[in-house]
């Protein structure tokens, strides 16, 4: 049974290897073992603090399968924290002239740290096999499950953004366009020398006058608000949760970010507080949910089947219920998968 909880400092060596083998440095999670040892740390004494409003918290959610650890999920509860969280803001500018009869609308990249605060969901790390769709639905629905039950951890707004377009020796084009005037290195070594870090430095070097879309070469265009082909699973699970991508790229490759309002991300706006209770009839006929229980350092959620019964109970497997650390009448949270 697929099941999720906070990640451990025993999840370590699995994490690193899942990290090595996504070979893309700080896109979900830093493929560096002592940054990752860090980060679980963090992870724990996050998920343990009494926390009423979002600061440095990051929450890292692991999610395994007949005990091997198959993905993992990152929440930071606020990005940029304490510094800025950069952005490039996507804006219509209009040039007119009515003397000339001229009226013509461009598109314009500001630098922005708009959101900055905002709570940031990094793209799930999963393996690419069968279970992929399977374990990225479930990260992306318990970690809104989890926000949804500790409201106050978290912010009003939810960012989740998507790493930008390389070419076959991975560099990217839109930061050889822009960033790279500016900074005077390779895309590459300009993610290398981030990793771990938060990206406010790049606003005492990036342009802070507008960049005309249209002044950028052609390949640089094409890949605007564009992601990889390995995330387009994530692009539409993000579009299935109400997540919307149109005003803020990436500063370094023009990746797109989405956001949605907390309340409007449809894994939260479903979801249904109901009593538990066991049921030994409940198999595989039934459908399947994301069932959570409301804890924090105990928070735990599971794949399992789950009937709704007439009297407004959830009625599921003792299998689930105990994994959820949950007994007949306690509160469970489901959310149809």
């Amino acid at each position: 049974m697929l099941t999720i909880r906070p990640a451990r400092l025993s999840d370590l060596e699995a994490l690193a290897e899942t990290a090595a083998r996504a070979g893309a440095p700080d896109v979900s999670l830093p493929n560096d073992p002592r940054l990752l040892e860090r980060l679980i740390a963090l992870s724990e004494d996050s998920f343990a603090a009494d926390i009423d409003f979002p600061g440095e918290e990051q929450y890292l959610l692991v999610a395994t399968d007949d005990g091997a650890l198959v993905g993992a999920m990152l929440v930071a509860a606020a990005a940029g924290y304490p510094g800025a969280d950069y952005s490039f803001r996507n804006e219509t500018i209009i040039h007119a002239s009515p003397e000339l009869g001229v009226n013509h609308r461009m598109y314009a990249l500001t630098l922005s740290h708009e959101l900055s605060g905002f709570t940031l969901l990094r793209p799930p790390l999963v393996a690419h096999d069968g279970r992929r769709a399977r374990v990225e639905r479930a990260l992306v629905q318990a970690a809104l499950a989890f926000i949804a039950a500790h409201p106050g951890r978290f912010a009003e707004d939810l960012i989740a953004p998507l790493p930008g377009m390389v070419d076959d020796e991975g560099e990217s084009p839109f930061w050889s366009a822009v960033g790279s005037k500016f900074f005077g290195v390779s895309y590459r070594e300009a993610e290398r020398l981030a990793l771990g870090k938060d990206r406010s430095f790049m606003a005492e070097l990036m342009p802070h006058h507008p960049i005309y879309v249209p002044l950028l070469p052609e390949g640089a265009q094409n890949v605007l608000g564009q992601t990889r082909a390995g995330y387009m699973p994530t692009y539409g699970l993000l579009i299935d949760e109400g997540f919307e991508a149109e005003r803020y790229v990436d500063v370094f490759d023009g990746g797109p970010t989405f956001c949605v309002k907390r309340g409007l991300a449809r894994s939260i706006r479903v979801a249904q507080q109901l009593p538990l209770v066991v049921d030994g009839a409940i198999g595989r006929s039934e459908p399947e949910c994301l069932l959570a229980n409301g804890e924090a350092s105990r928070f735990r959620a599971v794949l399992a089947p789950a009937l709704r019964r007439p009297d407004g109970r959830l009625a599921t497997t003792a299998d689930a219920a105990s994994r959820l650390e949950l007994i007949d009448d306690d509160e469970v949270c489901c959310v149809p998968a």
